[in-house]
């Protein structure tokens, strides 16, 4: 925020957010008196009245170091009593609380952030669309993830259910031949080999043939489904039981399908009000998805002071492991960001498929003898390094560099 923007401001009020108790300090634009200096209790009623305090000395900015987790509601309430919020980013706070000096309290921290939204206002960031479109974009990666590790397991019973009853039509259908739309459909309709000879080739041939874009593949995939159990004649214990359980499961797989489309086009949405989106999905293998997981799970990338810190949030860093005097750096780090690693790796693995410079990495790693896995993490590892550098130069990426 700049300075004059700053003038329409009578009052600067500074929240340390806290999970149960936050300390609310507000200063008057010209003077130091401590308008409202105490500690307020983390409820909507006690905010409320602190910040009508506040307000009751002319118009206010809020100014908080945690507008996400427990700064939520702070923010939540003033935006309800129609007052502008800023943030001021932890590390910004951090270089600004050392021109305090020593000690630190709640209180202090408080004052801090006020004085720093009054006294030098380049340093608080007002909350906008961006904020509020990556506070949103979390929200629905988190619901997204959920989906798909549900579909996932709900395929993965599929398979082994439909292995129960008919062994050759699980090998029809194996690995990731069972996602697709067709596939899916038949099993949520017919269940398995009784339904499906109930129904008959015949009209199950004409009903795959009636589906949207299913009109030439839809009756020869059917084919080879009678073909299948045509190859079993005996009956497995328990089928009936279990098609009723594969219809549900495959009627579910279905709508979690739906349910991620549908996700994958708010987070698309969503991304457009991030500027950092559309740097990162320069890079290939990085698409609206990813990118926007990446810039919401990064935020402020200027809080990481290399790229080496930024790897390890990610959860890419190699761990370094001392014994004697053996030094090893290839085991994989267990912990960081889990949301953001995903993201990284399985954009790295995307644009294996799709780039020939990463590509080209990717079969470097390979020929030194790494596994598929190991060769991957190098990437994600390498590619780390260019999306901190996209973010803090605010530029796009140029394939003509060479650079994964």
């Amino acid at each position: 925020m700049d300075r004059k923007e700053a003038l329409k401001y009578q009052v600067f009020c500074g929240v340390d957010v806290g999970k149960a108790t936050n300390y609310v300090v507000a200063l008057g634009r010209d003077d130091d008196e401590r308008l409202v200096s105490r500690a307020v209790e983390q409820t909507e009623t006690d905010m409320r009245a602190a910040l009508a305090e506040a307000t009751s000395h002319g118009v206010t900015l809020l100014v908080v170091d945690q507008p996400g987790s427990f700064g939520r509601l702070t923010v939540a309430v003033a935006r309800d009593m129609g007052i502008d919020v800023a943030q001021i980013p932890p590390k910004r706070f951090r270089q600004v609380a050392e021109t305090y000096g020593e000690g630190k309290s709640d209180a202090k921290d408080a004052f801090i952030i006020a004085d720093a939204a009054r006294s030098t206002p380049r340093n608080v960031e007002l909350l906008g669309s961006r904020s509020d479109a990556i506070a949103a974009i979390r929200v629905v990666t988190s619901c997204r993830d959920d989906v798909v590790h549900e579909r996932t397991r709900t395929y993965n019973r599929l398979h082994d259910l439909i292995n129960q009853v008919c062994p050759p039509l699980e090998r029809l259908f194996s690995g990731q031949k069972l996602h697709s739309e067709l596939a899916t459909r038949i099993f949520a309709r017919y269940g398995g080999p009784h339904g499906l000879r109930r129904a008959g080739r015949s009209r199950a041939s004409k009903w795959a043939g009636s589906l949207k874009w299913h009109r030439n593949d839809g009756p020869a995939k059917i084919a080879e489904v009678f073909d299948a159990i045509d190859g079993q004649t005996v009956d497995m214990p328990g089928t009936d039981a279990i098609e009723r359980q594969i219809t549900r499961l495959a009627a579910r797989a279905l709508e979690l399908e739906t349910e991620e489309r549908s996700l994958n086009g708010e987070l698309e949405r969503l991304s457009s009000l991030v500027p950092e989106v559309s740097l990162l999905r320069s890079v290939p293998g990085i698409g609206a998805v990813y990118g926007a997981t990446i810039a919401a799970e990064i935020g402020d990338v200027s809080r990481f002071s290399r790229p080496s810190s930024l790897a390890s949030y990610a959860g890419v860093a190699p761990v370094r492991e001392e014994s004697g005097s053996s030094v090893s750096r290839s085991r994989r780090r267990k912990g960081g960001n889990r949301r953001l690693k995903n993201a990284v790796i399985r954009s790295s693995e995307c644009s294996v498929l799709h780039d020939e410079v990463a590509r080209g990495y990717y079969d470097r790693k390979r020929a030194e003898g790494k596994s598929h896995r190991q060769a991957i993490r190098s990437l994600a590892r390498r590619r780390i390094d260019l999306v901190y550098a996209l973010l803090r130069d605010g530029t796009l990426y140029e394939p003509s560099s060479g650079r994964v």
